[in-house]
């Protein structure tokens, strides 16, 4: 089988190594690549920056438990309108994440937690509708989350930005994303939880814990989430009584405050 009608690479779990510029030399402009999965190996040098241009199929990039270090290229998506899938979590990453990723207007899937990112979340990214799983924690992340153009993300499931430095409040319109299912936030966000978390009926995990949030929790109508299995709420500094509403959760199997 030649290299230009290999569809899918996988070389995952491997002890990998040297750059990924290598193992790419082949592409070609007519690469009919659409999955590339280098996960869990011994890369350590930087992405490649041009390799992307060329791979106009690629629908999946899978680059997470390595030691890739420098940036996250800015043309990952620019070749590929079909791009869906990137994780490069657990890496050595650092900078800010590039805004060029708002071009992705196919991902459903961007990962990439566990690295030294800095800067804050573009709100490009927030225009990225049809993302299902965003998640960026452990990094070095800061800024506060743009309600408005959060509500953008109709489609998200998992909204997980713990171990960052993101700071201000839960926005009001985080009610309007009904399909969520897993929120993680932290560790320097404040204000009171809003009222509006009990529109989200399909929340199965709220991780809050390690934060500066304050008021009262019965705020919040628990009795609405009953697809809720876990509530970490520890080390903030919410005060009242725990609410009967999250006694009505007939599937929560964890409760910590």
């Amino acid at each position: 089988m030649s290299s230009s009608s290999i569809i899918a690479l996988d070389v995952s779990f491997n002890r990998l190594n040297g750059t990924l510029q290598e193992l790419l030399s082949s592409i070609t402009t007519d690469q009919p690549l659409q999955v590339l999965n280098v996960s869990s190996n011994q890369f350590s040098s930087e992405l490649p920056s041009a390799t992307w241009k060329m791979m106009k199929n690629l629908i999946a990039f899978n680059a997470s438990n390595n030691g890739f270090t420098g940036h996250i290229p800015s043309s990952l998506c620019l070749g590929s309108p079909s791009f869906a899938l990137l994780d490069l979590c657990h890496n050595q990453l650092s900078g800010d994440i590039p805004n060029t990723l708002g071009n992705c207007s196919k991902l459903k899937v961007h990962k990439a937690g566990n690295n030294h990112l800095s800067g804050t979340l573009p709100v490009e990214i927030l225009h990225t509708a049809s993302l299902e799983y965003l998640s960026f924690p452990n990094n070095g992340l800061q800024g506060e989350l743009d309600g408005a153009q959060m509500v953008k993300l109709s489609n998200l499931a998992t909204l997980d930005l713990g171990g960052n430095q993101i700071s201000g409040n839960i926005p009001e319109s985080i009610g309007q994303l009904r399909r969520l299912e897993k929120l993680h936030l932290g560790n320097n966000m404040s204000g009171e939880l809003p009222s509006t978390l009990g529109n989200c009926t399909n929340l199965k995990t709220i991780d809050l814990k390690i934060n500066n949030f304050s008021g009262d929790l019965s705020k919040v109508n628990f009795a609405t989430l009953q697809n809720l299995r876990s509530i970490d709420l520890m080390m903030n500094h919410l005060g009242g009584i725990v609410p009967e509403s999250i006694y009505s959760c007939g599937m929560l199997t964890a409760l910590r405050l």
